[in-house]
């Protein structure tokens, strides 16, 4: 298991080495002449991102997805992508589960002060639900002298929630993230905690 886990950092930390750089290259390309108005920035409706803070923290992998709306401005639907490959009591189940899909629908506000000018930038609120499954391994401990019992739970829930944070979207389609979701679970598996919570520093890309 380490070495999966060491395996997959590198492949982490050389994604944001190659998007960092990638993204420098592109902003170097758009040259704005003194004086003479800015062209017009296309639309782009769809964005991924790779959350950098999962694998570095908390031994996970999380992927999302988002859709502008073309109708509604500063309106935007889509989905985390989650996977944790640490299956002890180290990281419980609040933060990335084994396994978690969470839906959201976000509010964008302040974008042509704080991001550029563009759609679906600056600050956020959403609304979230989470579907979550998890399975890991608890190590009980009843005497000083005996071995301990191992114990293995699993199970599903689902909870709402909300969530908060502040977007940068840069002329060449670059964004960067920094959020915070948080949420109860109403409906609980064995073992699963009352909450969940799902941090994010993210980089992405929109086409």
């Amino acid at each position: 298991m380490s070495t999966l886990m060491n395996n997959l950092l590198r492949k982490a930390f050389a994604l944001c080495a190659l998007i960092l750089a990638t993204g420098y290259c592109l902003s170097a390309q758009v040259v704005v002449v003194q004086g003479e108005p800015e062209a017009p920035l296309p639309s782009t409706l769809n964005e991924v991102r790779l959350n950098l803070l999962a694998p570095v923290a908390f031994k996970a992998i999380s992927l999302e997805y988002e859709r502008s709306t073309a109708k509604v401005k500063d309106l935007g639907f889509g989905a985390a992508i989650s996977a944790c490959f640490a299956h002890t009591e180290d990281f419980g189940t609040t933060v990335f589960p084994t396994f978690g899909v969470m839906p959201y629908a976000r509010w964008y506000f302040g974008g042509k002060k704080l991001a550029a000018t563009r759609l679906n930038s600056g600050f956020f609120i959403e609304a979230n639900t989470a579907i979550n499954y998890h399975r890991y391994t608890r190590n009980s401990y009843k005497g000083y002298y005996e071995e301990p019992t191992t114990e293995t739970k699993q199970g599903a829930s689902w909870g709402i929630g909300l969530g908060g944070g502040w977007k940068l979207v840069s002329r060449s389609n670059w964004s960067g993230e920094i959020s915070l979701r948080a949420g109860r679970n109403l409906v609980k598996g064995d073992g699963a905690d009352d909450m969940y919570v799902y941090p994010a520093i993210s980089v992405g890309y929109r086409f």
